[in-house]
């Protein structure tokens, strides 16, 4: 957008130099092909993270907080996931629930 307000503005193409009164929109033009440089950068490497991590070091609940983390006061907000979903291995086997449900734990949030 900022190249769209400088092209409306009057700024001519393929100049090496501009007059200085397209300076502030060129300077956010160039923070903003930054922003997307880090942000293209930081999408790589999450992928090949995620690519490169071995299947037998997932969780099981990923939302699980190590109890150093938890508060006192935390007033009845879950700390972690205590749906059915995360109560079973990933990935979950076939027919993992026969017979009976399995408890859900007591962190479950308060109703007021």
């Amino acid at each position: 957008m900022p190249q769209h307000f400088l092209g409306l503005a009057g700024m001519p193409r393929r100049i090496p130099d501009y007059p200085d009164s397209f300076e502030g929109w060129n300077l956010v033009s160039s923070f903003g092909s930054i922003i997307s440089i880090v942000a293209t950068v930081l999408f790589i490497y999450i992928i090949y993270d995620t690519l490169a991590q071995p299947e037998d070091q997932l969780a099981n609940d990923p939302w699980a907080v190590p109890a150093f983390f938890t508060s006192p006061r935390g007033a009845g907000i879950t700390k972690t996931a205590t749906t059915l979903e995360w109560a079973i291995t990933s990935p979950p086997a076939f027919h993992a629930f026969e017979g009976q449900l399995p408890v859900q734990s007591i962190n479950s949030p308060r109703k007021n």
